[in-house]
């Protein structure tokens, strides 16, 4: 059952995820769970889901734990935390789940890794747009699942920009989906009449009005120093260091700020100024 690239993460790197192509993930799931647990496996027991799903990118907790218990027991001080196309752990999951190969003799010097190429900025965005781990505890399943066709949309633009040869977006920041983007000072508030309908103040202007959404952008550019407001819809912010961020419905935020690590967005107030 070979492998296209490594599978797990790099516990010496802090738990970097490693490649963690799907199909990758679900062979050595597979081969997990055919090996009983007394023999460091699973025994059938591990689907390596996050949220109810497979993430391609991105190894679970319970499969990452799962190939370090395995590596454990068999390999004891090896401590990679993944497993290697064509390597020893590899050899020894087949072996011990019935597939052909030989049981590799644990004295046996560890086959020399291959090189791998240094991370772009795009693999690097690939996986913070992927990693919902920042979100949990602060939004419900519901709402953070209703941002999946936008990352689905993240990481298809993402992988066309990767094999054209790119390695950076090539502007500071884009934007997928709908929001409003001001360079001029707004206040945003719930109308207090309609709560799912958003009022604007500007400078000149003395009571509120709603505004028509712009359309459903693609990837597009925004301005890097404006704010983004958001109604009824989420919205996906793209960085060009890797950074990423979700504009949660009803929230405002500097995008400058957003791409930080400090970066926060705030509730819209619920009166009229």
């Amino acid at each position: 059952m070979p492998l296209q690239g490594r599978v797990g993460r790099h516990t010496r790197q802090g738990g970097r995820h490693c490649q963690n192509w799907i199909k990758d993930q679900q062979t050595v799931i597979d081969l997990l769970n055919r090996i009983a647990v007394s023999d460091g496996g699973t025994g059938g027991s591990l689907t390596g889901k996050i949220n109810g799903r497979m993430v391609d990118g991105m190894a679970s907790d319970a499969l990452y734990s799962a190939i370090s218990r395995f590596e454990s027991k068999h390999f004891p001080g090896q401590t990679s935390g993944f497993v290697d196309p064509g390597g020893r752990m590899l050899a020894r999951m087949e072996a011990l789940a019935g597939a052909k190969g030989r049981v590799p003799d644990s004295d046996d010097p560890p086959p020399d890794a291959p090189e791998l190429p240094p991370e772009s900025v795009l693999d690097i965005l690939r996986r913070n747009v992927l990693d919902e781990s920042r979100w949990q505890g602060r939004y419900t399943a519901g709402e953070r699942v209703a941002f999946d066709p936008l990352v689905t949309m993240a990481v298809r633009h993402i992988d066309s920009l990767k094999s054209q040869g790119f390695d950076n977006l090539g502007r500071p920041v884009e934007l997928f989906g709908r929001a409003h983007v001001f360079r001029e000072y707004v206040t945003a508030y719930i109308d207090p009449s309609d709560r799912t309908r958003v009022l604007y103040v500007g400078k000149d202007q003395v009571l509120g009005s709603p505004r028509a959404l712009p359309e459903m952008r693609y990837g597009s550019p925004v301005e890097l120093h404006a704010d983004i407001v958001t109604e009824k819809l989420g919205a996906l912010l793209l960085y060009n260091d890797g950074a990423c961020y979700r504009v949660f419905p009803y929230r405002r935020g500097g995008i400058y700020s957003l791409g930080r690590p400090y970066g926060r967005t705030t509730s819209l107030i619920t009166h009229a100024p």
